[in-house]
C-alpha cells in the first residue's frame, strides 16, 4: 500500500507532509526531516521530533475513539539519536490502554534502522458542545471546561 497525506490542520501543514499507511493492519506515519526542521547543529530539532510524536500518537487515539477529536493531556519523551537533513522518520503507535475518556498511546520513531525517539502519552476526547458561561459551568459542575 501507498503512503497517503493526512496533513490537513493548518498546525499540521505548518510542520510539513505527514503521510500514513496500513501494513499488516497496524498503522504507520512517516515525515522527511526537511531543512526547516534543522536546528543551528544541522540536526532535527527536538521540538519538531515532539511535534512528529504528537501528531502520530494523537491520529492513533483519534482512531481509536471512532474518529473522534481529542488532546493531548501528558506527553513523555525520550531522544535516543539525531535525524539529519532528508532522514525518513517513520513512527508505529500503539495504544496501551483505552477507557471512555482516555486513550493511553507509546510510539517508537525510526529512520532506518535507527530508533530516534520514542514517547507515550495521554489523550483525553473532546466534547465539542456550546460554550457555558461561568454560571452554566458552576450548574452543571462536569469536572472541567
Amino acid at each position: 500500500m501507498s503512503w497517503k497525506s493526512i496533513s490537513k490542520s493548518q498546525y499540521s501543514q505548518l510542520l510539513g507532509t505527514l503521510e500514513t499507511q496500513n501494513k499488516d493492519n497496524k498503522d504507520y506515519y512517516r515525515m522527511f526531516v526537511d531543512r526547516s526542521h534543522l536546528n543551528s547543529g544541522k540536526f532535527a530539532h527536538g521540538g519538531f521530533l515532539m511535534s512528529f510524536l504528537d501528531n502520530v500518537m494523537g491520529n492513533a487515539a483519534y482512531k481509536s475513539f471512532n474518529n473522534t477529536a481529542c488532546v493531548t493531556i501528558s506527553m513523555s519523551i525520550h531522544f535516543t539519536q539525531s535525524a539529519s537533513l532528508g532522514d525518513e522518520l517513520i513512527g508505529h503507535p500503539i495504544i496501551e490502554k483505552k477507557t471512555k475518556t482516555l486513550s493511553f498511546v507509546k510510539c517508537q520513531v525510526f529512520s532506518k534502522d535507527n530508533l530516534i525517539v520514542s514517547g507515550s502519552g495521554i489523550w483525553k476526547i473532546v466534547n465539542f458542545k456550546k460554550d457555558n458561561t461561568v454560571s452554566d459551568k458552576i450548574k452543571l459542575d462536569d469536572g472541567g471546561w
